[in-house]
């Protein structure tokens, strides 16, 4: 049928780009702000491995300028790696590893020691009564999802290893 695969590939990038838009919004919700989160949407959802900025800029319909703005917090974050090839004056952007979610959280324990801390000295500041208490438990919740961090990473690797032999999406089990 002539032109037929090219009508599956527009309605695919069609798709794809509708996905891409709603995880970022979902992302943004999450409080990513709304650029870097549909750059990284792109980024995760493509096929490619590294991605240009005019690549990027050309996928979700927006300046370079936008791309600029949006990859450096992305970079920062430790979500994107920019490299670049001996010679080449473009910079290429691919997703930090392939553990992604693992290392974000991994990123956030300066921010549950900083937490620990911080509700620590304001424990010691404060008088007893209701504040006081809700000031406690939220450290103590801070402190048992942290200590939770390494249980959580070690099965996460365990499971991954099994999704990543499966192209087909998993079912979440009842009670997951």
């Amino acid at each position: 049928m002539p032109g037929g695969g090219k009508v599956s590939g527009d309605a695919e990038r069609e798709a794809r780009a509708r996905f891409v838009e709603q995880f970022a919004m979902l992302l943004s919700d999450a409080g990513m702000q709304r650029m870097p989160a549909r750059v990284f949407a792109y980024v995760l959802a493509s096929d490619a491995e590294t991605h240009t900025a005019a690549e990027l800029a050309d996928g979700l319909r927006v300046s370079a300028a936008a791309i600029s703005g949006a990859v450096r917090p992305l970079v920062d974050m430790g979500i994107l790696v920019r490299d670049r090839a001996p010679g080449d004056r473009v910079d290429h952007y691919r997703v930090y590893g392939d553990d992604v979610w693992s290392t974000l959280i991994g990123r956030q324990e300066p921010m549950y020691r900083h937490i620990d801390v911080l509700f620590t000295e304001g424990l010691k500041t404060l008088s007893p009564g209701a504040g006081r208490r809700r000031i406690h438990e939220t450290r103590e919740f801070y402190r048992f999802v942290h200590a939770e961090f390494d249980t959580l990473t070690r099965r996460w690797r365990e499971r991954r290893a099994g999704v990543s032999e499966s192209p087909e999406p998993a079912r979440a089990a009842p009670g997951e």
